[in-house]
């Protein structure tokens, strides 16, 4: 058999069918990725949804492990003809409104694939991240500024893209250049120029290269090194508006990040409109959710140092589910804690009484679980 038919062998059906049933059934269930996992007998296939890894949906045996991952490859812009070698791409789903982020990596037993499936016709605003009125009236308030420098932290997978970009949403694009850095581009929005920022290019050089083209508004993917550090709040403090990421566990901690890249005590206080960090929480299933357990309300009472005594709502997650829901969950809420730029010199100066800050994460859960939209452990969880 000549190598040319094997090849066309392994990438048509039934392994191109089944790639394509896996988008199908992970888009059904509101997916946020789909893992196909080389093992020593072959492939597993599983999905994430609403952040938590769900047992296998299908496996491909030993003997049909090579043409499905070659068919997977090819239908999602793979190089084929490598191995061993970490590949990215990115490629949309005919006929669902999808476009997906790939990632293969090699492995003890084979070739692993991530696939990121991303809403490719989603719109982005304030109104639509199911924050409260509070929340998005502080978040409105930092974006409208002319210039500034605007953080967002949390962990990978909490949130922090489509914050950001919900914030670009709240722009008027028409009147304004915007320019993205990103490692990669992950949704495509019109209005902006999206740059994927190339591996061997670091951030701060494309920074550098982005203020030559006379932007408003930079989102930064992410700050991770004191040039770039330097340069976003240089920009800011020169008319610009910046929006970025940094690696930091809560609001506070994003000021303590920028002072350890070498930013200075006048900078920060000048430039930074808003520090801010985010978790995700699994939002309840409202035909399933059963009233709270008192040891669980308890529990969650010691941790956050709070009475639930006027919460009259308070409810837990039926991990069995209903035919409404997957496991208790129809989705997840993002909770965001932030610092205003009226807060960050008393941050700066380490001042002991912090109780006037514009708002935590604990307080912030503790709103949703009050109202009944999340399991009332979560206040343990995310405090």
């Amino acid at each position: 058999m000549s190598r040319f038919r094997r090849f066309t062998q392994m990438i048509n059906s039934p392994f191109v069918e089944l790639y394509q049933s896996a988008v199908r059934a992970a888009f059904k269930v509101n997916a946020s990725d789909i893992h196909i996992e080389a093992t020593r007998t072959g492939v597993d296939i599983r999905f994430r949804v609403y952040g938590e890894m769900q047992p296998v949906w299908k496996t491909v045996d030993l003997e049909h492990k090579a043409s499905f991952l070659a068919a997977v490859k090819a239908a999602t812009n793979l190089e084929i003809g490598v191995s061993g070698k970490a590949q990215d791409s990115r490629c949309n789903v005919p006929g669902l409104p999808l476009d997906l982020r790939v990632s293969l990596l090699p492995t003890l037993f084979g070739e692993t694939i991530v696939l990121r499936l991303l809403d490719s016709t989603r719109e982005f605003s304030l109104s639509q991240l199911q924050v409260p009125s509070y929340t998005v009236k502080r978040l409105r308030r930092a974006i409208n500024e002319p210039n500034g420098v605007v953080l967002v932290s949390g962990p990978t997978g909490s949130g922090k893209t489509t914050t950001l970009f919900s914030l670009l949403g709240e722009i008027d694009r028409s009147r304004k250049k915007i320019i993205t850095l990103e490692d990669p581009v992950e949704y495509v929005m019109p209005g902006i120029s999206q740059v994927r920022v190339n591996p061997k290019v670091s951030f701060s050089d494309a920074l550098r290269a982005v203020l030559r083209q006379d932007p408003d508004v930079i989102l930064v993917g992410e700050i991770r090194d004191e040039e770039t550090a330097a340069l976003a709040f240089r920009a800011a403090a020169t008319g610009h508006l910046v929006l970025s990421t940094v690696h930091a566990n809560n609001a506070r901690e994003v000021i303590s990040r920028i002072q350890n890249l070498g930013v200075d005590h006048d900078s920060i206080c000048s430039n930074l409109r808003l520090s801010a960090a985010q978790r995700l929480v699994p939002k309840l299933c409202s035909h399933c959710s059963m009233p709270a357990h008192e040891e669980f309300i308890e529990e969650a009472s010691k941790v956050a140092g709070f009475t639930f005594d006027e919460c009259d709502n308070l409810r837990i997650r039926c991990d069995g589910g209903c035919p409404h829901c997957e496991g208790g969950v129809v989705g997840r809420l993002p909770v965001i804690e932030y610092l205003g730029d009226e807060d960050v010199e008393a941050v700066i100066n380490d001042e002991e009484d912090l109780s006037f800050l514009s708002l935590n994460l604990t307080n912030a859960t503790l709103d949703l679980a009050c109202e009944g939209l999340i399991d009332v452990r979560e206040v343990i969880y995310v405090s």
